[in-house]
């Protein structure tokens, strides 16, 4: 009597046409979906024991998030509807290089965009990259200014989905506007994490690279703006290598899924930014916006008005509290501009 194919856990790298490289504990593997996963991507939920953990990848399995309901129950994480880069999954290994995936386990984050498919009457949500510890967005000081709105917007997304946002700004080394500094100061006291970094003087490398290690990160940010030289300087030769950073418009060469993961030599994953393009609030709810700007939470509920939008309405706290100074103004416009964007 033979025994079972060996069973392994491990994380999805990339994906397309069906095929996917998965990083396992054993090594790197191309596989392909059972065929029941390819109907239907609706596996059973599987409670696993903290201490039954033995790998890495079961560690990480085992401690996946989990949230209380309104009665205190404990509810398992929601099941993913297609499989993405940075999924998790339990594979049959079938020989030294390829394996059968047999199961999809539970998400603890995804990042996500409008499918270029939908239509006005039916909307899919695509994901671009799931299990995402946080976002390093980069801007530059200077050459090219840098655009804050832009920046609100990816804090808006990030705060949606739960991961953490790490704003860069790069080419510290440049002359720069007041404003910047500004901003910079503003994002501080918003307790969001800011370093200036410069390629030129070295300034930030290394509380980058101490940020990225052990987490899955997505680097990104618009044109410009000098991601490649920042990754290179992090983990020299990867940007070049992989050709893992290209432009925030999306014009690069990458997967069917998206996104692709590259390993980092102090540990942890770097994602590329493909896609980033179509990264737009929304699917951020108009009821739910004004929560991902951090700054407005205190006075969520305080309105005169249930249904205020926090626009122009008598009796909104938000507004008061702009007009007090305890919200910056040009936050409160760039919430304005995603808010009526997003009701067109």
């Amino acid at each position: 009597m033979t025994n079972d194919p060996e069973m392994l856990t491990g994380m999805v790298l990339n994906g397309a046409h069906g095929i996917f490289d998965v990083h396992t504990d054993n090594g790197i593997l191309r596989c392909t979906l059972r065929g029941k996963l390819k109907k239907a991507f609706i596996p059973a939920p599987v409670v696993r024991s903290a201490t039954r953990a033995t790998s890495r990848y079961e560690k990480i399995t085992s401690q996946s998030k989990m949230k209380r309901g309104e009665n205190g129950e404990l509810a398992i994480p929601a099941m993913p509807a297609r499989l993405s880069v940075g999924d998790y999954v339990k594979l049959r290994r079938l020989d030294a290089t390829t394996g059968m995936i047999e199961e999809i386990l539970p998400r603890q984050s995804e990042l996500s965009r409008r499918d270029s498919a939908s239509t006005e009457k039916k909307v899919m949500q695509q994901t671009l990259l799931a299990n995402l510890d946080q976002a390093v967005l980069v801007f530059s000081t200077a050459q090219p200014d840098p655009h804050f709105s832009m920046l609100d917007r990816y804090l808006a997304i990030c705060e949606s989905a739960e991961i953490r946002p790490v704003i860069c700004l790069n080419k510290a080394d440049l002359a720069h506007e007041d404003y910047v500094d500004q901003a910079a100061e503003l994002y501080t006291h918003l307790d969001y994490a800011v370093i200036w970094s410069s390629t030129v003087t070295t300034q930030g490398i290394n509380d980058l690279r101490s940020i990225l290690q052990n987490h899955m990160t997505l680097f990104t940010g618009p044109s410009g703006v000098g991601k490649s030289s920042l990754v290179n300087a992090i983990e020299p030769g990867m940007a070049l290598k992989t050709g893992l950073i290209s432009n925030a418009t999306g014009k690069g060469k990458h997967t069917t899924t998206g996104s692709q993961l590259y390993p980092l030599t102090g540990g942890g994953w770097l994602a590329d930014s493909a896609g980033i393009r179509a990264l737009a609030a929304w699917n951020l709810a108009p009821e739910d916006l004004a929560s991902c700007f951090i700054e407005f939470r205190p006075y969520l509920g305080e309105c005169e008005y249930s249904d205020c939008s926090h626009i122009d309405e008598e009796g909104c706290a938000i507004l008061q509290a702009v007009e007090d100074g305890a919200i910056d103004e040009r936050r409160h416009r760039s919430y304005a501009r995603i808010l009526l964007e997003e009701e067109r």
